[in-house]
This record gives C-alpha cells, sequence and structure tokens, in this order.
C-alpha cells in the first residue's frame, strides 16, 4: 500500500463511484471553497496491483510559515468498517502529510452510525464506525461540524411516497395547489431573486451562492435553484369557490340542526360548530386574496429551494420565504415537487437538509422535515488528527483553540 497524489480527473472518477461519495468530497467543492482561501489536495492510496482503496480531497490552509492545517469535508472515500484499511491509510497518510508540513487535519464523516424515525426508534446502528476512528488516532474536535441530518428513501411509486407523509405536509400541499401555487425551476441564473429570499438567515453574501451556480454545473453534480410561484387570479379564483361550497355545506347543516325531527341532533351542531369557524378562515382567505389580486397583476415569488444534485442522490441545500407570506409554507410544495421529479428519474436518496446545532431554536423547520416521513441519520461529528506533535502542541499552548 502506498499513498500518491491525484490530479483532478482521478479524484473525479473515484469519488462518483464511491459508496461514501458526498458532494464535500468533489472537485467542484474543492473550486468553491477556493474563494475562502483553501488550497485542494487530491491524495489516494493504492494496494499492491494498483487499485485505488481510498482517497480524499484535502482543503489547506497556511497557519503561519510553511506550516498548513488541512480540513476533509465529508470526510475519506473509504469503508470506515475496516479497521485494517483505515489503520494503513492513516499512517501513512501521516507520513505523507507530515512532509508537506501539514501539522493536523480535520475529518467530519459523512457516514451513518445511527438511523432512527421521527418516534426516535432505532432503524440502524453501527458503533464499530466510532470505534474504528477512535483507535486509529483521531480525537473528538469541539469545533462544530455536521452531526445529523434528515434523510428520506424512496421506492419510486409516487402515489406511496405522498402517502407517507404526515397530515401536516399532505394538507399543506393540497391547499398550496388550491392557492395557485406553482413550482418552477429557475432556467438562468436566478441568483438575485433567490438571493433576496434567503439572505436574512444565511451569513454568506450572494458570492458564495454564485460560486455554487457556477461550479457546480455537470450532470454528476449540479447546483439547482426552484421557486414556489403564487398566481393571484387563481388563489382569489379558488378561494371563492371553497367558501361558496363551506357556506352551502352549512345552510344545509342549519336545516339539519333547526329540524325537530332530525336524530343525533350534537351530531350536526358539532359539524355546523366546525363549518363556522371553516367560514370564518376562508372569509379571511378571501380578503387576503382580494388584496393580492389588486396589488400583482402576474404571478410572483414566494418561496425558494435550492439543491445540490450528486450522482444519485439529491441534497436540499438552502430555502427561504418572503415573511409576508411564511404561512403559505409553500417550501412544502417544492420540497414534494422536487421528490416527485427526480423520484420518477430513479433517484431513490433525498438529504432534506443537515439538521441546526440548536434544534429547539429551529424546532418548527426540523419537525416540519421530519414530516416527509424521513428518518435522522447521526454522524460521528468533527474528529481531528495530528500529523506533527511539535508544531501542534506549540500552537496549542499559545492558541487552545485547535481541539
Amino acid at each position: 500500500m502506498q499513498i500518491i497524489s491525484l490530479n483532478e480527473i482521478q479524484f473525479k472518477n473515484y469519488s462518483r463511484i464511491h459508496s461514501k461519495r458526498n458532494y464535500f468530497q468533489t472537485v467542484e467543492f474543492a473550486n468553491v471553497e477556493k474563494i475562502n482561501g483553501y488550497n485542494a489536495l487530491y491524495v489516494g492510496m493504492i494496494d499492491d496491483n494498483n487499485n485505488l482503496v481510498a482517497a480524499s480531497l484535502i482543503l489547506n490552509k497556511k497557519i503561519f510559515s510553511k506550516y498548513i492545517y488541512g480540513n476533509i469535508p465529508g470526510g475519506h472515500l473509504i469503508d470506515y468498517d475496516n479497521y485494517d484499511l483505515l489503520n494503513t491509510y492513516t499512517n501513512l497518510l501521516k507520513k505523507y502529510l507530515y512532509k508537506l508540513n501539514y501539522v493536523y487535519i480535520f475529518i467530519n464523516p459523512l457516514v451513518p452510525i445511527k438511523s432512527t424515525d421521527k418516534n426516535n426508534n432505532i432503524l440502524y446502528e453501527n458503533k464499530n464506525i466510532i470505534n474504528n476512528i477512535n483507535k486509529t488516532g483521531y480525537k473528538k474536535s469541539q469545533m462544530l461540524g455536521i452531526t445529523n441530518s434528515i434523510n428520506l428513501n424512496t421506492n419510486g411509486n409516487i402515489k406511496q411516497i405522498f402517502n407517507n407523509f404526515s397530515r401536516f405536509v399532505k394538507r399543506n400541499i393540497k391547499e398550496n395547489k388550491l392557492m395557485g401555487i406553482k413550482i418552477t425551476k429557475s432556467e438562468d441564473n436566478g441568483i438575485s431573486e433567490f438571493y433576496s429570499l434567503i439572505r436574512k438567515k444565511t451569513k454568506y453574501d450572494i458570492k458564495y451562492y454564485e460560486n455554487y451556480f457556477n461550479n457546480f454545473n455537470s450532470n454528476y453534480n449540479l447546483f439547482e435553484i426552484y421557486f414556489a410561484n403564487l398566481n393571484p387570479h387563481i388563489y382569489l379564483e379558488n378561494c371563492n369557490n371553497i367558501l361558496t361550497k363551506e357556506r352551502k355545506k352549512n345552510a344545509k347543516l342549519t336545516e339539519k340542526v333547526l329540524d325537530l325531527n332530525v336524530k343525533s341532533k350534537n351530531y350536526y351542531i358539532n359539524k355546523k360548530l366546525h363549518s363556522d369557524r371553516l367560514i370564518e378562515k376562508y372569509s379571511k382567505e378571501l380578503q387576503k386574496a382580494i388584496k393580492l389580486n389588486n396589488i400583482y397583476k402576474k404571478d410572483f415569488v414566494v418561496a425558494t429551494v435550492a439543491i445540490i444534485k450528486n450522482v444519485d442522490e439529491i441534497y436540499f441545500f438552502v430555502e427561504g420565504y418572503e415573511e409576508e407570506f411564511r404561512d403559505i409554507r409553500a417550501i412544502h410544495s417544492i420540497t414534494w415537487d422536487i421528490i416527485k421529479k427526480y423520484s420518477k428519474l430513479g433517484y431513490k436518496k433525498f438529504n432534506l437538509g443537515y439538521t441546526p446545532q440548536n434544534k429547539d431554536k429551529f424546532k418548527g423547520i426540523y419537525f416540519s422535515k421530519l414530516g416527509f416521513n424521513a428518518n435522522i441519520i447521526e454522524y460521528p461529528g468533527n474528529h481531528f488528527l495530528v500529523i506533527n506533535n511539535k508544531i501542534f502542541n506549540f500552537l496549542n499552548m499559545i492558541e487552545n483553540k485547535i481541539k
């Protein structure tokens, strides 16, 4: 076994077929990170038959003088269950990187170690991976890293996929359709309108997303933007129809309540009270629709979602909406449209997003995504490996912020 340097084409070919592939371990992501001052190093390990058995994209930055540190986003492309392979790769990589003046490296492997459903039932667990990572010399880092994501695996049956969604999600999707919500994919750049909808929830500027759009543009790794457009005329028309139908239903229920010969009076009274509440709700909705129809003469955007297509998996990258229309929950409709579109094309893996560190603050988003019948996937988290102990200890002594 030996470590070798890989060129971009060699790494692309390997990263596209590896079972641990993810969009972080790609040439496209390396190009994106250039704007943040990172340089890319592609390395791999070959066996005695010159077969590539592991590889890594290492993003590196200078610390001081000739010394640098490395970050391996998404983790090595390697079988983490195979301790001998991981240990050999780690030891050879340490020697290789030491000669290149690396002091330490970070890894954040996107390798599932546990999967639970929305009710916290364990579906899968693999403690062997964490044990192997620890035994090969990596130490848990205090720095934030990706620890969980919400994933949906589909079977391609569109009707069944939809039926498995929560009642809340299904209701929102159906109501959005009645409101005239239409989903479109940005055929041109579309970054400006997209960014206007997400700017309040991101720490990045528009150039960051332009960078993704420009670099993730191949058949294997593609950045796409979707919009939810509201048609004010259809919205008004549908609100009128729904309210009219409910008023007719309410009138019949009133007749039942007033009819002295009707049995099960309480049943009709409860139905009538429920219908009264719906009429009040639909009346407010109608007033909103009239107002919007007077202001807007054509479709307008209320929400957006950006995704990254990585070989056979769809990653939901970022989402946003117009604050005024947040109650529409158009994100649900965009998400369903993307799942439906790519399920028909044979895609079965959908990463609905990495869960935030502060789940209490974002619990609405968290549980909303679980409503798509998705599971929570747990990852090992951020780990670091010391390459040069002498320089590492010196840096840790004066800064105490590497770990």
